[in-house]
């Protein structure tokens, strides 16, 4: 399964589904499920700013799955767009938890399923593959890592 690594509170912030747009430098313009992994570094000041504690955040865990849709770079000076890009990108406003300067590209997410427990995992840099995993299973209100063989 895809996966990306970002520093807390930010992964937190997509798993609490306050920030639906990951800003970043270069494209990526792959569609579908990915985790969000929370590395161990912490903005401590920008826990503090979106209210968590950056001494109790999660690190080191996978905290959410969601659904990863289209990649738009800044500013978007399209003077026409297609009906789908109407509905689905019409969210894309600056907002306090990203960096929308013009040449950087923004990452539609929906949809996310927080992990209760999140689950430890080790991320990397860039773009990653969560290793072993098959699948998620829903039970109750938890969803649940498949792999294919023990986790890891």
């Amino acid at each position: 399964m895809k996966a990306i690594t970002l520093w807390q509170p930010w992964a937190s912030l997509i798993a609490d589904k306050r920030k639906p747009v990951e800003t970043r430098p270069r494209p990526w313009h792959y569609r579908g499920i990915i985790a969000i992994h929370a590395g161990k570094h912490v903005d401590r000041e920008a826990c503090v700013r979106f209210g968590y504690n950056p001494d109790t955040i999660t690190r080191g865990c996978v905290v959410c799955l969601v659904f990863k849709d289209a990649c738009v770079q800044f500013p978007d000076t399209r003077l026409f767009v297609t009906e789908w890009e109407q509905t689905h990108l019409r969210h894309i406003v600056p907002d306090e938890y990203g960096n929308y300067a013009d040449g950087r590209y923004g990452y539609t997410l929906y949809n996310p399923q927080k992990f209760n427990p999140p689950v430890p995992a080790k991320g990397s840099q860039g773009i990653w593959e969560w290793e072993g995993v098959i699948g998620i299973e829903k039970r109750g209100d938890l969803l649940i890592p498949l792999y294919s063989g023990a986790p890891v």
